[in-house]
């Protein structure tokens, strides 16, 4: 790769971090946001108004992929990234400013709805146009790996979501934290903007230069007609992501607010269990992502798949109590959740034509991320409260789909991309 490509591949991956820290921030707030922001005395009712808004990011998605994916294949990957960014950084920083209901009643959870709609925006386009920018700058042979920055940097992101939560549950006292300390990781958002100016300038470093973007000139047709072309790519993509979007939202988002809330961790050893498992999960990926060149991207699926589920069926029927048992627990789910990850983006990105790639890629996954994602700390929430066993079905019955799904999309490992 030429300097400059080394460059973009840098800010391509760092901004993916800070973007994903941005958004991520919600999750593990969560309990502290829903006293900020929802103070209503049925527990069952606040939880179930704070898992809405929390995924209101997740539905918005699509609406994200429909504008941003659209600007990455007409005018350029750069300029879609830079534009999510921004969109990202600013409504996050936002929130960090935002009155409690105390403060301002009503207009308090209105105004982050608001704040958490425009991230779920931004999310839906920035997330697969870096994630396809990456796949098309690699070498044929090494797609995998560079690939697998992408959802390395998300991960990298929740991580340094999870290191930021827990410096500040270690700096600051419980009911400072409620006061006001909240706020500060929020209020961290704003270094994000100088890498949507980094992109920018890339571009007009290559316009100056004399270069073109090898990007073929859009058909006249509509997105949807575009995609209806490649229905078996984007229905197939669609069931492959809802299984990821339950692993991972599971992991990040329902476990620790079901492991605080239920008495089982404090909110603590609960960020230690999350800052681990994303350690796992982060070194997976890469490993798997290197080795998926090599062999094939389909394997490191189907492997991922069936480990996450066999590890859901340990955590939710057991009753653990151990602070370490929960690390490794954790840890194993991490590490079989990187291996899923680790060929994902190659996979999906070899799998559409140029022309529609980063729009069919985005609405693919924005979708299944808004459908799967957005509802399952819901569904788990309440199936928790029925009974243990029916925590297991959602993930069950998702890897049998996304399986077969697998098996309908040709692996295209080392060969030219489409």
């Amino acid at each position: 790769m030429s300097e400059s490509e080394k460059k973009e591949l840098i800010v391509s991956a760092l901004g993916n971090v800070l973007v994903w820290y941005n958004f991520a921030l919600f999750m593990p707030l969560l309990p502290i946001l829903s006293k900020q922001f929802f103070p209503i005395e049925n527990t069952a009712l606040r939880d179930l108004v704070t898992f809405f808004v929390m995924s209101v990011g997740l539905f918005m998605r699509p609406f994200g992929s429909l504008i941003f994916g659209p600007i990455g294949d007409k005018i350029g990957r750069e300029r879609a990234i830079s534009l999510a960014i921004l969109l990202m950084a600013i409504p996050t920083f936002l929130i960090g400013l935002i009155p409690n209901y105390e403060q301002i009643g009503i207009f308090a959870p209105i105004l982050l709805f608001c704040m958490r709609t425009l991230q779920g925006i931004s999310m839906g386009g920035e997330y697969t146009a870096a994630m396809v920018h990456l796949v098309e700058i690699a070498p044929s042979n090494k797609r995998g790996f560079f690939g697998s920055f992408s959802d390395a940097g998300s991960q990298v992101g929740v991580l340094l979501t999870g290191g930021v939560i827990l410096l500040l549950y270690l700096s600051f006292s419980e009911a400072e934290i409620y006061q006001y300390a909240w706020r500060i990781p929020f209020l961290l958002a704003i270094i994000l903007v100088p890498f949507a100016f980094m992109h920018s300038e890339k571009k007009k470093e290559a316009k100056n230069s004399g270069k073109k973007k090898d990007l073929k000139k859009p058909s006249p047709k509509s997105i949807f007609a575009a995609l209806a072309e490649h229905k078996t790519e984007v229905l197939c993509t669609i069931a492959i992501t809802a299984f990821s979007a339950i692993g991972f939202y599971t992991l990040l988002n329902f476990l620790p607010y079901y492991l605080v809330n239920k008495g089982i961790l404090s909110l603590k050893d609960s960020a230690t269990c999350s800052v681990i498992a994303n350690i796992c999960v982060i070194s997976s990926i890469l490993m798997s992502g290197f080795l998926s060149d090599f062999f094939s991207r389909k394997i490191f699926l189907q492997a991922g798949m069936i480990f996450v589920v066999a590890t859901t069926y340990v955590m939710f029927l057991c009753n653990v109590t151990s602070t370490f048992a929960w690390i490794l627990i954790q840890g194993v789910y991490g590490l079989s959740l990187g291996m899923y990850y680790g060929s994902r983006a190659a996979f999906f990105s070899e799998s559409f034509p140029k022309e529609i790639r980063c729009t069919g890629v985005s609405v693919s996954l924005s979708i299944a991320q808004a459908v799967f994602g957005g509802c399952i700390s819901m569904v788990l929430n309440y199936c928790i409260s029925v009974s243990s066993f029916l925590v297991i079905v959602p993930a069950t019955l998702v890897i049998i789909v996304a399986l077969f799904a697998i098996t309908k999309i040709k692996d295209r490992t080392g060969q030219k991309l489409i």
